[in-house]
C-alpha cells in the first residue's frame, strides 16, 4: 500500500515523504520506490528507471538525496545552483492572485527536481496532492526536463 500522510501534514512533511521516495532511487530501488507512492496510470518502475538514465550525455545516470550546491549545463559548465523543492496549494488566495477562477483546499501540487550524481538538475518530479478520507495522498504525476 502507497505511504500517504495525515491530512493536515506541512510542505515539510510532504517534501520529507518525497525525499524518502528520493532514497528509493538513489539506491537504485525502482520497484520499491514506484510501490512507495501513488502514481498515474502508465508509470512503472521500468518507466521511472529510463527516464533518469535517459536524462543528459552521462554513461551512468544517479538519482541523489543530496547535492553539492551547483548544476552543470549542457556545455559542461559549473554554476551554483539551488535545488527546487515546492508545495503548492489550490487555495483560494492563489486562485485570486493567479486569475485561475477555482481553487479546491484538498489538492495540490509538488514541484521536485532531483539531483542527478550529485548535481542539480532540471530533470523535475511532479505529484499531485490529493486529501481523502483524511489521508494525503502525494501521486506521481511526471518526471520531464523543466
Amino acid at each position: 500500500m502507497p505511504a500517504t500522510l495525515a491530512s493536515a501534514a506541512t510542505s515539510e512533511e510532504v517534501i520529507g515523504l518525497v525525499d524518502q521516495w528520493t532514497v528509493l532511487l538513489e539506491q537504485e530501488k525502482y520497484e520499491e520506490a514506484y510501490a512507495f507512492l501513488e502514481a498515474e496510470p502508465f508509470w512503472s518502475a521500468v518507466l521511472i528507471k529510463e527516464i533518469i538514465q535517459a536524462y543528459g550525455d552521462e554513461l551512468k545516470n544517479k538519482v541523489t538525496l543530496l547535492n553539492n550546491g551547483t548544476a552543470v549545463d549542457s556545455a559542461g559548465n559549473i554554476r551554483p545552483a539551488k535545488q527546487r523543492k515546492e508545495v503548492e496549494w489550490y487555495s483560494e488566495k492563489r486562485s485570486l492572485e493567479e486569475g485561475i477562477g477555482w481553487f479546491d483546499e484538498n489538492r495540490g501540487d509538488v514541484w521536485y527536481d532531483l539531483n542527478i550524481n550529485g548535481f542539480v538538475s532540471d530533470l523535475t518530479a511532479t505529484f499531485n496532492l490529493e486529501k481523502r478520507n483524511d489521508r494525503l495522498h502525494v501521486i506521481l504525476q511526471d518526471i520531464h526536463v523543466m
